[in-house]
């Protein structure tokens, strides 16, 4: 009878400390849009996840698609918390560029950088080549339901990358500035401003170009 109470009472403890730490999953499309840029591309930028509080399995996929072309970096990343602001994460990246592809091994870090700024830094190795890519978003609430969100992303490589038609060093970079209404908290339109530009052999050789481009689109989650 002893050694059944000791049984329960650890059964209830573990219950106890699953029930404080259940397993979730998240899908997030932070962008999904149309641009006024040549093509009027499809633009979109979604992450999802399943875990518990320290321990998460990430996806993100981001890219573009028009009539003639596209392009996406898809990942696929282990994510451990390793302080209350700040996550690592490792795992694999998928990129296409039209019919061509690369693949690369992946460490990030993703959180919350003073003054709550929503950062991400990653960098890809893969065939002698290094990537790096740098994402920087804030949130200034307007009202409750309007939110205003300037958006900052770095590209660069260490060297070429033919398949993706990437120069080496900073090949491109893009700020935007975007306005959304929360109709409810998990579903929102927006429109917007994005500016981006390319730069070295990205721009020379590939055809990389200075755009300016309205944004509209919608953010939801679930």
């Amino acid at each position: 009878m002893k050694k059944l109470l000791i049984f329960l009472l650890a059964a209830g403890s573990l219950m106890a400390a699953g029930a404080g730490d259940p397993l979730r999953a998240t899908l997030l499309m932070d962008r999904l849009e149309i641009q006024s840029s040549d093509g009027d591309p499809a633009v979109w930028d979604a992450s999802a996840y399943i875990g518990k509080d320290y321990d998460k399995l990430y996806f993100y996929s981001e890219g573009s698609r028009t009539s003639d072309e596209s392009e996406s970096e898809n990942e696929l990343l282990y994510s451990r918390a390793v302080t209350p602001f700040w996550d690592l994460q490792a795992g694999i990246e998928y990129d296409r560029a039209g019919s061509e592809n690369r693949t690369w091994g992946v460490v990030a870090v993703q959180g919350l950088a003073p003054y709550f700024i929503d950062t991400r830094m990653r960098l890809k190795i893969g065939d002698g080549a290094v990537g790096a890519n740098l994402d920087f978003e804030y949130e200034a609430l307007i009202t409750q339901r309007l939110i205003l969100t300037p958006r900052m992303e770095i590209e660069a490589y260490s060297e070429e990358v033919p398949e993706l038609q990437k120069g080496g060093g900073i090949s491109s970079a893009a700020v935007g500035l975007r306005l959304r209404y929360e109709i409810r908290r998990e579903f929102a339109p927006y429109i917007g401003v994005t500016y981006s530009n390319s730069f070295g052999k990205t721009a020379s050789k590939y055809g990389g170009a200075e755009d300016t481009a309205f944004v509209a689109g919608l953010r939801f989650w679930f």
